[in-house]
């Protein structure tokens, strides 16, 4: 199968810093400290002009915390003036009254991380005592100035018997989009939290129950595609329902807190350096061909007949575990 590159990727993530003012064990970037390498406002705004001649349509801000960056409402202003389509993801505790009015002014939905319908389980999560209250609050002020919420739960065998409870403790209008990644391996020491079979057989469970019983999410959806081959023969319609099909390398990419351009945020293998050259030549070098034809993925799934809708799954998901010399439980793996 051979897919056509465009001339832009069609989504960025971009992360503004590294920075968070929480602890969540799954996080794939380093916590910290703001570094002195990150991007300075100027070098932002020169890549964002970069993204607008390239014809990039949509960005989507993430870290770290994002508004942990003093000077994050000039960015998100500078982008809105470039006309680009913008979305936030944020742990939304440090979004009071004030800055659900600024965001507002140029962002209609917010991606807000939830990991428990228990506060105290909540708070234990994301290393923040507190964190629950606020992220409620925060998530309160958005929908007062009409920005659409939506819930993104990263999925681990801590938590994931608690999808329903979560979808309806935050259901309300407004609340826009209930979002289920599952945990990808950033620590060998926490292989115990990713979802086996059966843990996954009962999210998608539970995502149809949520979707059926929870109207007010117009949609429910799980971004990090599963591989058809993961699961018995009598889930791959559900799952070709739920998956949202992998665009490593053709449809989106990431650009780091320092200008890293790599082919999404969960790959670390580096495109080009933003410091060194522009957007524009490193998304139409060499590096990228092996995702338009399709040979970044197995043997298996290159003769799959599947491949043009599942994709492989999240190569992101297979490529952690590798790194911890672990084999993903997949057919496309078995020799």
């Amino acid at each position: 199968m051979i897919i056509q590159r465009p001339s832009a990727p069609f989504y960025i993530q971009f992360e503004l810093t590294s920075s968070c003012n929480q602890s969540c064990f799954f996080c794939y970037n380093e916590m910290g400290g703001r570094s002195n390498s990150e991007l300075s406002l100027n070098e932002i705004k020169s890549i964002l002009d970069q993204l607008h001649a390239i014809g990039v349509y949509s960005i989507n801000f993430n870290g770290g915390e994002p508004l942990i960056r003093k000077d994050f409402f000039e960015i998100a202003h500078y982008a809105h003036s470039l006309g680009f389509d913008l979305h936030l993801n944020s742990n939304a505790t440090l979004i009071g009254e004030n800055e659900a009015i600024e965001i507002a002014k140029y962002f209609p939905s917010v991606c807000v991380s939830v990991l428990s319908s228990n506060p105290e389980k909540h708070d234990k999560l994301t290393g923040y005592v507190g964190s629950y209250n606020r992220v409620s609050r925060g998530i309160d002020n958005l929908l007062k100035q009409n920005v659409k919420v939506e819930i993104n739960v990263c999925t681990f065998t801590d938590n994931y018997r608690e999808l329903y409870e979560i979808a309806k403790s935050f259901a309300s209008e407004g609340l826009h989009v209930f979002c289920v990644t599952r945990y990808i391996l950033n620590n060998p020491k926490e292989q115990s939290r990713l979802l086996g079979q059966q843990e996954t057989i009962e999210v998608l469970d539970s995502l149809e129950r949520i979707a059926n019983d929870f109207k007010t999410y117009k949609e429910v959806k799980l971004p990090g595609p599963v591989p058809y081959c993961e699961l018995s023969a009598e889930y791959v319609e559900k799952l070709r329902y739920w998956n949202t099909p992998c665009q490593v390398g053709y449809g989106v990419c990431r650009i780091s807190p320092i200008g890293v351009v790599t082919p999404c945020p969960l790959s670390d293998e580096v495109m080009g350096d933003l410091r060194e050259n522009s957007f524009e030549n490193i998304w139409n070098s060499d590096g990228w061909e092996k995702f338009s034809n399709c040979i970044h993925v197995t043997k298996a799934c290159i003769e799959c007949e599947e491949l043009n809708s599942c994709r492989g799954g999240c190569l992101g998901y297979d490529d952690a575990l590798k790194k911890a010399c672990l084999t993903p439980d997949t057919r496309k793996w078995r020799k």
